[in-house]
This record gives structure tokens, sequence and C-alpha cells, in this order.
């Protein structure tokens, strides 16, 4: 139930974000399309889009000239000269810390590998990487920081607490530190929020108000959509899929419990499973690469796997069993319409997302009336990265700093 009342301050500016959105996103080029999307009046779109306009958030562009259809029409969208975003992505094996448009094109990248040596280093190692950012944006208007870290997280304090195989770093408070310091709006989340926020306003999530953003690596982690917002609460923790149990005498996990979803299909776990199995040295993703086209050569030539890759097919069908597993659980208790897999789980070869989401349907308690897709992330494996910017986005959207 609301707790308050909306003045028409907040009224207004809503309604400034939700334009914003729907040009950003590229629901809308048009202040007719707006109006009808929106069911404001022409007059309110005019004015917030006239505003806009001044301020050199959008621009006006022609589209190109249709022959023998009168004048070219006009489209509106964002300004190249309309203010940026920085984010920053903090995992296991690296950070990362990106310049991007309103649209999420990444503008600007810096890698920072994280190891035991570089850990004790990671904030001054990332505020020396956005202190380039900003010099290299040469006097952008930027609208803020956003921070999407490894979990566990406390969102309502913008923490990161105690994250499994951390290098021993803990409780850092990014947030308020990277506040301090830039003096510019700075907003936090797991990193598997903002890739859902990413793929609900520009990606595969676009099309449904209720989904399961499944962020697959060193760890499993889910961002949930629900009535079109990130799922949070008021304790400031987050969704943990990854420590599902889906076996109560199973592994011991860091975390205390047994038998967790990512002590069985983390991309690191499969990683040593594969390399043992092929007695090859590669990643993940090299696995999934040579699985994809054993599998392309299979139906199209009807050529037999060879006895390395029916080893690696086990253990990628084992990989769906226990996903699946673990999924059944969430579907029933959310009811979500589409699963999205990102991360390292963007690399997995069709056959096997075909097979987790077969037995997911032939499991989940809803599966007379409904099926569930899994679909592989819009932004390939990096939904995480182009997401972290994801809390300063959707404040943007509602209103805020605009």
């Amino acid at each position: 139930m609301p707790k308050a009342g909306v003045n028409n301050t907040s009224l207004k500016q809503q309604n400034r974000g939700l334009v914003l959105r729907l040009i950003a996103t590229g629901e809308c080029s048009s202040r007719i399309g707006l109006a009808q999307k929106t069911g404001l009046s022409k007059m309110t779109v005019t004015y917030i889009v006239n505003e806009f306009l001044e301020q050199g958030i959008l621009e006006e562009r022609e589209k190109v000239q249709i022959e023998g259809k009168g004048r070219n029409p006009v489209q509106l969208c964002i300004a190249s000269g309309a203010p940026k975003l920085i984010g920053v992505h903090v995992y296991r094996e690296k950070c990362s810390v990106v310049l991007c448009d309103m649209q999420l094109h990444i503008l600007r990248k810096t890698e920072i590998p994280l190891n035991e040596d570089v850990a004790p280093e990671l904030l001054d190692r990332i505020f020396q990487a956005i202190d380039a950012t900003l010099a290299e944006a040469d006097g952008e208007r930027v609208y803020g920081i956003g921070i999407g870290a490894i979990g566990p997280v406390d969102t309502k304090y913008g923490e990161i607490l105690e994250p499994p195989n951390f290098y021993g770093l803990h409780d850092l408070e990014l947030k308020r530190e990277t506040e301090r310091r830039y003096q510019l709006p700075t907003y936090f989340d797991v990193e598997s929020n903002c890739a859902a926020i990413a793929e609900k306003y520009y990606g595969n999530g676009s099309d449904c108000e209720d989904f399961i953003y499944l962020d697959l690596a060193n760890g499993v982690g889910a961002g949930l959509v629900v009535n079109g917002q990130i799922y949070q609460n008021t304790s400031g923790m987050i969704c943990e899929l990854g420590h599902t149990s889906i076996d109560w005498r199973g592994i011991p996990c860091s975390c205390g419990n047994r038998g967790c979803l990512e002590r069985y299909i983390s991309s690191n776990v499969l990683e040593k499973q594969l390399q043992e199995a092929a007695g090859e040295t590669k990643s993940f993703a090299e696995f999934c690469l040579q699985m994809s086209e054993a599998i392309q050569k299979k139906e199209a030539e009807g050529r037999p796997f060879t006895e390395q890759e029916n080893r690696i097919d086990a253990i990628f069908s084992e990989m769906t069993e226990k996903l699946a597993c673990g999924l059944v659980n969430f579907c029933n208790g959310l009811n979500p319409q589409k699963i999205i897999i990102g991360h390292e789980g963007f690399w997995l070869p069709d056959l096997y997302l075909e097979q987790t989401e077969r037995l997911l349907n032939s499991r989940q308690i809803a599966r007379r009336y409904r099926r569930i897709p899994i679909v592989k992330s819009a932004f390939g494996s990096e939904a995480t990265v182009v997401g972290c910017t994801g809390a300063l986005l959707t404040t943007i959207f509602h209103g805020a700093l605009i």
C-alpha cells in the first residue's frame, strides 16, 4: 500500500523520466507516438521534449527520404552531447570501468585484472580508472556513477559483504567511498540485478514484466524482475539462486549449506571437469565453442561425436539436469514469463539450453498451461558490464537527475 501521496513536482519528474526512457530505448521517436504511449496530452509532451532539446539531452534528426512520400519525417533521439554514465563492475577475476551513453553503448572501457596481489589496492585501482575515464570524457556532462558488484551485497548501504573466494576482501563500502571522492550521484546494486535492468530496458526482457536473469560464471547469480521492477525488499539483501540447495546431503558450500547449485554448475567447476575429461587446458568458453561446432557437424553431416566429445557432452548434459532442478524451485515460486541466461552462460551451446528448457517445462507446476522459454542475453557475455550503470539508469528513468 502507498505510504505517501504524489505531489505535482514528483508527477512532473516521473513524466520526464518516462518520456526520456521511451526515446532512449527506441520505443518512441515522435511527439505523437509519445503522447499515444504515455497518455499525456500533446501539449505536455511538447513541453517536456522542448525542455530536453534546450538542455542538449535530445536532438531532432531527419529520417532517410522516402521517394514520393513528401517531406522527411523528423525523429527524436538522444543527443550526442547528452550526459554520459560511468559504470563500475566488480567481479572476482577482473573489474571494469566503462563510460556509456544513455543507450548503453560503451564509449570507453578499462579492465583491471584482479588477483591476490592486486586485491589490497582494489579501491585505488578503481579510482585510477575512473579518474582516467573522467579525463578522457574531456568536460562532457556525466549523470553519475553506477556500481554493479559481486554478491553478497547490502544494496541499502552500497556495501560488498563477504563474497566467497574474493581474496579475503569484505565489508567494502564502495558506494560511500566513491561518492565521497567524486561528489557525483552514485548508485549501487549486485551485478545480476544490473544485468537484469539492462535486459529490461534494452534487451531480451523488454517484452515481458516478469523474468529471471541468470548470471552463470564463477558462481551463479540471479536478477529478478517482478511486475516490471527489480525485486528488492527492506533487508538490502539480494536473491541468491546459486545458494539454492539441490541436494541436502551434497557438497559442502562456503556459505555453510550443502548441495548449493553453484557448487555443481559454476563455469569454473565445469571448466575443471571439462579439462579432466578432455585432457586439455581450455577455458569454459572454448569448450562451449568446441561443442557448438561439433553439434553443428553432427546435425549437418551426420558425423557422430568423438570419444572426447562424448565425455564433454555428458558433462554438459548433467549440468542441464542440475540447472533445471534449481530453476524449477524458483519458477514454481515466482512464475516468470522468461529466463535469460548471460555472462559466461551465454557461451553454452544452444542444444544444452534447449535441454534445460525441456526439463524445466516438464517439471514446473504450471506446465499444462504455459511454457517458460530460456533465451540468451541480448548483450552476449557483457550484460553485467554494460548493465553496471543499471541502478543509475533506473533513477534517471524514474525522473531524478534530469
